[in-house]
């Protein structure tokens, strides 16, 4: 077979295309460590604990729905990264297979660190925003659909993520108004039409407002006007090369020079942002949208809530979804100026993000994002401390855990075994508190308690430092903006030391810390059925 005669088959390119995702996509899930906040909402979906419900929750209904679909069908916590490929596969294929763009912008989006990595290996509601914006391009774009879909999609995509539901707010806006307006201010069919799209888009907006408000389980965005001073101006910085400044240095072997040439291409990935907004130049509506969006996404990012990627990287969806009805309702308009300048900075967006992808999306061959794959394969190995209660320093270190064993884990701040931790609770302790209450869980189980000490944070991916080796006389640890004080003193200390031994000690993940794990020492008294409080 002529190998040409593939090449000129579009179809089968893109066929190819899928497959190579497909097999880089498999490859990262694979080295996969499942970290907090997907194992928390995954639990929280499929009703594991009753110290969590979904009105009050920082996230809207429809990612723990899909959830709950998912593993009442397959009865298996394999439910949760299934789901998040399932939905991911059937946005590539949306994308390979009926956007209006070239094979080398598919190719950007597909290859892009979002598509291949933040919205497909890591198991978030973030994937399913996608998947609707992409469907709402489809639809939205097609004259005999766009007045059936486009209402129940904008209903769905608010119950997403708060982010979401920003962008629907604005769209279900703006869109009627620009009917009406370009329909002479007249109320027709088209209006009527319009209007009862956007009013759905709105009540979607509504319902996530009335489901996650007021926030009980969650410090951050439920004091926000407390923890807003700690933020700074926060322009979607990660949609930059801000995450990879380590490595531009270790790159060219030398500080000043990686630090030049970072700042340099940080400058130009920002530029890209600001002025990607440009390639809807000419369309009122759809450029309006993007404006106000930017905007917006700025000031919730630096006030209300920090973004990272995942959440960032919404814009570039948006901004795709966008162009992609720009580009089957414009195809007559001959490109401005400053078209020319927003969609090459709109090229450089997405080539930021596949040059991203090389950086980034193959970091869990190397670093997992979290250590609780090791340490739940460790104890499961042993006969001894598989069925051990598990505590920790810091609570939320835990929340992975069960994934893996498929049994709760002992929180300090619900004094009680749990699946997930409320946030919401302020909490001095120290570490004699963990210490009395891992004698205590010693007197009901019949295997030694593991007391995990969490390694401090910081720009260090690997770092082990552990405030375990701390010398000072008082060590003190804040947690959760400060809502949970840890302290060991040096007394402290020695006695834990004197009543424990450690096991194993993790560096820290790509996202979350690793910890110091220390076996509690007990003797062969008899155990009863009781509880630790």
């Amino acid at each position: 077979m002529n190998i040409n005669i593939i090449f000129k088959n579009k179809n089968k390119i893109l066929i190819l295309i899928f497959i190579l995702w497909s097999a880089i996509a498999a490859y990262l899930v694979c080295h996969h460590a499942m970290w907090r906040d997907e194992v928390r909402n995954f639990m929280i979906g499929i009703g594991a604990t009753s110290q969590i419900h979904l009105i009050g929750n920082p996230h809207p209904f429809l990612t723990y729905k899909i959830e709950q679909i998912f593993y009442w069908i397959l009865g298996s916590y394999w439910a949760l990264p299934l789901s998040s490929l399932l939905i991911s596969f059937s946005t590539v294929i949306i994308i390979l297979f009926c956007s209006p763009f070239d094979v080398k912008t598919k190719s950007l989006m597909l290859f892009g660190y979002p598509l291949l990595y933040e919205y497909t290996v890591m198991d978030r509601n973030y994937g399913i925003s996608a998947l609707l914006l992409m469907l709402f391009s489809y639809f939205f774009s097609n004259k005999n659909y766009k007045y059936i879909y486009s209402g129940p999609i904008l209903f769905l995509l608010a119950n997403t993520n708060v982010h979401s539901a920003l962008i629907v707010g604005v769209l279900s806006v703006l869109w009627p108004l620009n009917v009406w307006y370009t329909n002479g201010k007249k109320w027709n069919e088209e209006t009527r039409k319009a209007f009862i799209n956007g009013f759905m888009g709105l009540s979607g907006f509504v319902v996530c407002l009335i489901t996650i408000y007021p926030i009980r389980y969650d410090l951050a965005p439920a004091h926000p006007l407390e923890i807003a001073p700690k933020h700074h101006l926060h322009f979607l910085k990660n949609l930059t090369f801000f995450e990879c400044e380590n490595y531009f240095s270790e790159f060219f072997g030398h500080k000043t020079l990686g630090k030049i040439i970072y700042i340099t291409l940080q400058s130009i990935a920002y530029a890209f942002i600001m002025l990607s907004v440009f390639s809807l130049w000419g369309n009122t509506l759809l450029f309006s949208i993007a404006a106000i969006i930017l905007v917006g996404f700025t000031l919730f990012f630096s006030v209300i809530y920090p973004g990272r990627y995942r959440h960032e990287a919404l814009w570039i969806m948006l901004l795709f979804a966008l162009l992609w009805i720009k580009k089957n309702t414009d195809q007559k308009v001959i490109p401005s100026t400053l078209n020319k300048i927003g969609l090459v900075s709109f090229y450089g967006m997405l080539s930021v993000q596949f040059i991203l992808s090389i950086m980034l999306a193959f970091h869990e061959v190397k670093t997992p994002n979290s250590r609780s794959k090791e340490f739940s394969t460790l104890i499961s190995q042993n006969e001894i401390l598989k069925d051990s209660p598990v505590l920790s320093s810091l609570d939320y270190i835990l929340e992975p855990i069960p994934y893996y064993t498929k049994k709760p884990v002992f929180m300090m701040t619900l004094n009680d075994f749990d699946f997930v931790v409320p946030y919401k609770t302020q909490l001095n302790y120290s570490l004699d508190d963990l210490l009395h209450a891992a004698q205590k869980l010693a007197l009901c189980s019949k295997s030694p308690p593991l007391i995990l000490i969490v390694n401090d944070k910081n720009n260090n991916k690997t770092s082990t430092a552990n405030i375990m080796d701390n010398e000072e006389e008082n060590s003190i640890r804040e947690y959760t903006y400060n809502y949970w004080i840890f302290t060991a003193t040096s007394e402290q200390k020695k006695r834990f030391l004197e009543k424990t031994h450690r096991i194993a000690r993790y560096p820290n993940g790509y996202l979350e810390e690793g910890f110091i794990v220390y076996e509690l020492n007990v003797d062969n008294t008899a155990k009863t059925s009781c509880s630790p409080g």
